[in-house]
């Protein structure tokens, strides 16, 4: 199965369970949502990568190198919110601070993999 099949089985899997569980009565139209943006990503990627090849050495390594660099944003934000918790300057509660770090960590991987694929190759930023 290629990346294109799975993004929709997974996009129509979300939504379908998003609706099950609401029509059920739960609150869960967020795994609806979940499963519009799978879907739109999963055909966009496509629309946009046309014959091309999904991946190559090229992506590879900017996709090593972007988590590598969002992975030293996060341990530096935890850092700082931590020090920042320890010394008195904040009051955060565990909830917002590891909310906190997944949007960072989220955010910064998406950032340096745009950043880095629209340069062409990693090197010193």
């Amino acid at each position: 199965m290629n990346k294109f099949s799975a993004g929709l089985l997974l996009g129509a899997a979300l939504i379908l369970a998003g609706m099950l569980l609401t029509y059920a009565g739960y609150d869960a139209l967020f795994l609806a949502a979940g499963g519009i943006a799978a879907l739109a990503t999963t055909i966009i990627r496509r629309w946009q990568r046309g014959d091309e090849p999904e991946k190559d050495e090229r992506t590879d390594k900017i996709r090593a190198f972007s988590l590598a660099y969002s992975w030293f944003v996060s341990i530096l934000a935890i850092l700082v919110i931590f020090s920042a918790a320890t010394m008195g300057m904040i009051s955060i509660d565990a909830i917002t601070a590891l909310s906190a770090i997944v949007f960072i960590m989220s955010g910064s991987a998406i950032a340096f993999l745009v950043f880095l694929d629209r340069r062409g190759d990693v090197g010193r930023i």
